[in-house]
């Protein structure tokens, strides 16, 4: 075979092989898609942001959804540990930046919705930087923070947030 034959049947053999990975590679769902859109958002750690649960909620396309509720059981779980009495901390428990993906409702994105995350973001630095015995403290702020934006925005939530209260 001469050099030109060689690089045709190499550069087809090459085609094959990528065609052949195309086709089979796993396609992955919107809900797939909506929750790696929302990890990427997240400001210190992609893998703190589970998939999302089986339960099959109305939007749940939706990044700003996902990322809400991934927020909920993670402050669930924050709940725990301090009712257990144990510390919480970012690394555990990083702030997920769900102010910059996309809402179920786009009118929602007004000056305040921005302000609200950013005092959501300030509370939550808060929380994880305070000494255990200050944490159930900026824990309830934490989640009087989120009462606050949900009775303007979204009040569909209140109900699950008010559960995250500490007793």
């Amino acid at each position: 075979m001469n050099v030109k034959t060689t690089l045709t049947t190499l550069c087809l053999l090459i085609a094959f092989v990528v065609a052949f990975v195309a086709c089979n590679e796993t396609k992955t769902s919107p809900k797939q898609e909506a929750s790696v859109t929302a990890d990427s958002a997240l400001n210190d750690s992609a893998a703190s942001c589970d998939a999302p649960s089986s339960t099959r909620y109305p939007n749940q396309d939706k990044p700003m959804a996902l990322m809400m509720r991934q927020m909920a059981d993670n402050a669930q779980k924050m709940k725990n540990k301090l009712e257990a009495g144990e510390k919480i901390d970012a690394g555990t428990f990083p702030f997920i930046r769900f102010h910059l993906v996309e809402p179920t409702d786009p009118n929602v994105l007004q000056p305040q919705f921005y302000e609200n995350a950013r005092v959501f973001q300030v509370a939550h630095k808060a929380l994880v930087n305070a000494p255990l015995e200050k944490q159930k403290e900026m824990y309830t702020a934490y989640i009087n923070q989120c009462i606050n934006c949900h009775q303007t925005y979204c009040s569909g939530p209140l109900k699950r947030i008010r559960k995250l209260v500490l007793n």
